[in-house]
């Protein structure tokens, strides 16, 4: 059969990733397929069989195309890939590869079926689905093994909180779907018990028992990873009620009073129930029982029933109530709204005798609120609460009572601002089409306005902003005012409206020669920008979607035509191609290279010698390893005081640091060098050229003559030391020689000193101690 292959298309690998799926309840674990495609696809077939079972679970009958990046959801066991070749002559390139999909652990790495020969007739059929027998071992490609993973835990139901009363038994429990594994319980973090057990039960439970529990459940495959902690559960203890506070035994209460009869109790969730004459006070079912409106009807006697989340309940001593006359209400203040700004007005009616009113606001007195109505002149929303007003009759009294009575309470409230629950929002819109800007909000009587760069749009007065045709002066920042009763309004927030049309280039790719190793930078520039795509030879390049496109090292594979696609949502523009051409490199060869030429240790005093510290004096500038044979110094008054250890290798663009030490014996310029051998072919030898001056910074007169000293007496004399040079110098020490020298003492206090061009006094004490002509240097 004759074989054609121009026009054939190859196509490289796709890698893609296959794991371990999630243990679901099916046991089942996730693997991905994915494929090679080769010279001839449609020859390709194989089978993946559970070896167990012998059940398919994927099969490539032989087609014009292969799977890829298939899903495969199989249970735990051995497989094995088999393949056939509808032509006999193997695979020509296919190739398949299998993974677990959530670790990306490799199963299957690149099978393919090898030629196994024309003769081989049963290596060319095959059956989807199978499975179909193999007739040759080679088209066995692999045999592999699926294993479930190792997972944390799952909780389905957590344990629940709960409140117990002291005494009784409790149970936390969790459900999971761990089979094997520990339950550690805790409670407020501390462990209780660790055992197999899903629940944990309080026989029981004390006050000492309250607190948050949980639950650590844990898997034996793994307990240090494979382990999951429950939600906390809160066990409140409950105690039964006590009445530690009972009501008075009797009181007077004027008529239309309200009054209060209180209770206190203990206990866990205690509700109340007053009683009168034995019969329960509808409603009254909060520890304090207040009485509205006294009168006479209400006389009797009162006890309240305190029961609880626990039993038993109790029930308190009795309080004998009688009623006094009091003032009555003819008209009561009703609720109200107000805009802000303006008057409001309350006011009561009463009937009674010397009547007296005072207003509340929120329970508290309002100052000078003394009138049966009571007028805010400008409302605020600090206005706004519960008023009421008590009217008390000032009258003659056999008990002794305060005959007051109250309104009823009502609420005023200053209309709100409305509220925006949708802004406009910024956007990018084209030249030429519709722009609609939207604001929901709420409130009563809202009617809207819409500005521009903070000035009013004529005509704009509903909750649509509508352009139907967007231009370059559209662009701006949009607002809209809502605007309620009252003339309440609020702004929304600003909305970015840029106006924009196809991208037009300011800049494109040019052409590029480089060489292997080379940094390829590639850069577009155009109006309106919102995405970039860079491509190669009409393909995206992935991840490429910045103005600048890099690589930092090219190979010959980079080579070709680049160009940037730039899209905004009016459209695209494709940048002019760049075309990019790599060429091998050279041969490298190390190249020898000196930080400078020459080296001046300057002035150096007499007495003294100068380090100097040339950091990355030797320094390889070529493209191979450098090495540095030997480093030779002259004349001797210069010296080679630290350097590197030789022969000396320095990597391309590696350097070398280099000490050196002059110490002069001869007043005077001195000169040298200092030359560096290595295998450099352009220049085996390189020179430093190295320069001194030995200089005597000071000058004094050669002798000082003290003249003739009595042997019990001393003299001082002064000798001047002038700096004869341009930079300040200090005489650190001043030494004594000759037979004598133990006679003559320094008195100026050293270090001294002096500047550039100035004198200074050097001081001497001379005391013979016996007779005879005295000399010393």
């Amino acid at each position: 059969m004759t074989r054609f292959y121009s026009g054939r298309l190859f196509v490289s690998l796709l890698a893609i990733l296959i794991a371990l799926a999630s243990n679901s309840a099916s046991s089942q674990i996730n693997l991905t397929l994915t494929t090679v495609t080769g010279s001839f696809v449609a020859e390709v077939g194989w089978q993946i069989v559970n070896t167990g079972t012998n059940v398919v679970y994927n099969c490539e009958p032989f087609a014009g195309t292969m799977q890829n990046n298939v899903t495969l959801s199989v249970p735990a066991g051995t497989y094995q890939l088999r393949g056939w070749d509808s032509y006999g002559d193997g695979w020509n390139g296919c190739s398949v590869t299998i993974k677990y999909q959530l670790s990306g652990i490799l199963l299957v790495n690149a099978a393919t079926l090898p030629a196994i020969g024309t003769g081989v007739t049963c290596a060319k059929t095959m059956a989807c689905p199978g499975p179909t027998a193999t007739c040759d071992t080679r088209q066995i490609l692999s045999t592999f093994t699926v294993v479930p993973p190792c997972l944390v835990p799952t909780i389905s139901a957590n344990p629940l909180s709960q409140k117990i009363c002291v005494g009784s038994p409790v149970t936390f429990s969790v459900t999971t779907n761990m089979t094997n594994g520990t339950f550690e319980w805790r409670k407020n973090g501390v462990t209780l018990v660790k055992n197999t057990s899903n629940t944990y039960t309080i026989p029981a439970v004390t006050l000492a028992d309250a607190g948050s529990y949980d639950v650590i459940v844990a898997d034996n495959c793994n307990p240090a990873i494979a382990f999951k902690q429950s939600t906390a559960a809160v066990l409140t203890v409950a105690e039964s009620p006590k009445i530690v506070t009972q009501p008075i035994s009797s009181k007077v209460i004027c008529e239309n009073a309200n009054d209060t009869l209180r209770v206190r109790a203990t206990g866990t969730d205690v509700t109340y129930q007053w009683r009168v004459n034995g019969s329960n006070i509808s409603g009254a079912t909060s520890a304090d029982y207040i009485l509205n409106n006294m009168d006479n009807t209400k006389d009797g006697t009162y006890d309240c029933v305190v029961s609880g989340y626990c039993s038993p309940s109790v029930t308190s001593t009795s309080s004998q109530l009688t009623a006094a006359m009091r003032p009555r209400f003819t008209s009561q203040p009703n609720n109200q709204d107000v805009c802000p700004g303006t008057p409001a007005t309350i006011a009561v009616v009463a009937t009674g005798l010397n009547l007296e009113y005072q207003w509340y606001k929120d329970g508290a007195i309002i100052p000078d609120a003394i009138n049966p109505t009571y007028t805010i002149a400008k409302y605020s929303y600090n206005n706004n609460g519960q008023y009421y007003c008590a009217v008390k009759s000032n009258i003659p009294n056999p008990n002794n009572c305060q005959l007051t009575v109250q309104s009823r309470q009502v609420k005023l409230t200053g209309f709100p601002a409305p509220t925006i629950t949708t802004h406009p929002t910024s956007t990018d819109v084209c030249v030429g089409s519709r722009l609609s800007l939207q604001v929901v909000a709420q409130g009563s009587g809202i009617s809207y306005q819409w500005f521009k760069n903070g000035v009013a749009i004529p005509n704009s007065d509903v909750s649509e902003l509508l352009l139907t045709s967007v231009t370059p002066a559209t662009t701006g920042d949009y607002s809209v005012r809502v605007t309620a009763v009252c003339g309440l309004n609020v702004t929304s927030n600003v909305a970015k409206v840029t106006a924009i049309a196809k991208p037009t280039f300011i800049a494109q790719p040019t052409a590029k020669t480089l060489t292997v190793g080379d940094k390829l930078e590639l850069t577009v520039n155009a109006t309106d920008v919102r995405s970039i795509q860079w491509k190669k030879n009409d393909q995206p390049i992935q991840g490429a979607t910045s103005a600048t496109y890099v690589i930092e090292k090219v190979g010959k594979g980079d080579a070709g035509y680049y160009n940037a696609v730039v899209t905004n949502p009016c459209g695209g523009a494709s940048s002019a191609y760049s075309n990019v051409v790599v060429n091998d490199q050279v041969v490298p060869t190390p190249a020898l290279e000196l930080s400078t030429q020459s080296i001046d240790f300057g002035e150096i005093p007499v007495g003294y010698d100068k380090t100097l510290l040339v950091s990355g004096l030797i320094k390889n500038v070529g493209t191979a390893p450098l090495l540095v044979s030997g480093m030779t110094i002259m004349p001797s008054d210069f010296t080679i005081s630290n350097a590197p250890a030789l022969p000396l290798t320095l990597a391309p663009g590696q350097t070398a640091d280099v000490t050196l030490k002059a110490a002069p014996t001869a007043k005077g310029a001195l000169t040298g060098s200092l030359s560096i051998a290595s295998n450099s072919p352009s220049n085996p030898t390189a020179t430093v050229a190295l320069a001194a001056a030995y200089v005597l910074r000071y000058d004094h007169a050669a002798t000082e003559d003290f003249g003739t000293v009595l042997t019990d007496a001393s003299l001082d004399r002064c000798i001047a030391v002038t700096n004869t040079s341009a930079v300040n110098i200090t005489i650190e020490q001043a030494t004594f020689t000759g037979a004598n020298a133990g006679q003559f003492a320094v008195t100026t206090t050293l270090p001294l000193a002096i500047a550039a061009g100035q004198s200074a006094d050097l001081c001497v004490k001379f005391t013979p101690g016996s007779r005879a002509q005295r000399q010393l240097h």
